[in-house]
């Protein structure tokens, strides 16, 4: 193509460049979500004098990221399109058990492991499980945590146990689905409390 015929074709990309247009995909609008719930923690029980680290948990992958997973099949997962929490998950859960234990005033303290106050014990564990089971119509949020209290200055193991709880979506909407996690994950932090708790009154 000579110089004169190739003129008009290049004004006319830089009239489109000019206008903003562009001839790439829009990245999809990724849509951020907080875990919610929280701080709905019986405060009524033993207590302790004992001050509780609680430890960041671990993750396998895919449960150690920040998109919200959903298992169609068993054994296989997929991250719903355009929807992600505002951290990773074991940092979530993390954050939702210190607002447990703290809510309910049961121990002589609750750190978290970015602290350097001194503790009696640590709390720590593994994320098994962060994810929408799809059972048919139904779908229920799945949370399972291993989880090991720890002698903080012998480090002897005090206690292990694995926690599991779930809670149904209303519905087919993302919405429905994060509050189904905030739902389990409260749960999961209220059973995971009093068992601290009890342990630690043994030492």
């Amino acid at each position: 193509m000579s110089p004169r015929h190739l003129a008009p074709t290049l004004l006319a990309l830089l009239l489109v460049l000019a206008a903003g247009c562009t001839i790439l995909p829009e990245r999809e609008p990724q849509r951020l979500f907080a875990l919610p719930g929280g701080t709905d923690i019986d405060a009524l029980g033993p207590t302790t004098t004992a001050t509780l680290r609680i430890d960041s948990l671990t993750a396998s992958a895919p449960h150690g990221g920040n998109r919200l997973l959903v298992m169609p099949r068993a054994n296989e997962f997929e991250a719903w399109a355009g929807v992600r929490w505002r951290d990773d998950a074991p940092r979530l859960l993390q954050e939702r058990l210190l607002e447990a234990f703290r809510h309910a005033g049961r121990l002589g303290g609750v750190i978290d492991d970015t602290s350097s106050a001194r503790s009696d014990a640590v709390l720590g564990g593994h994320l098994a499980a962060f994810h929408l089971r799809l059972d048919g119509d139904a779908r229920r949020a799945v949370v399972r945590l291993d989880a090991q209290l720890i002698d903080e200055s012998s480090r002897k193991l005090l206690a292990s146990r694995r926690f599991e709880t779930m809670a149904e979506a209303s519905d087919a909407t993302p919405e429905a689905a994060v509050m189904a996690f905030g739902v389990a994950s409260d749960e999961l932090a209220e059973v995971l409390t009093g068992w601290a708790i009890e342990v630690l009154e043994d030492q």
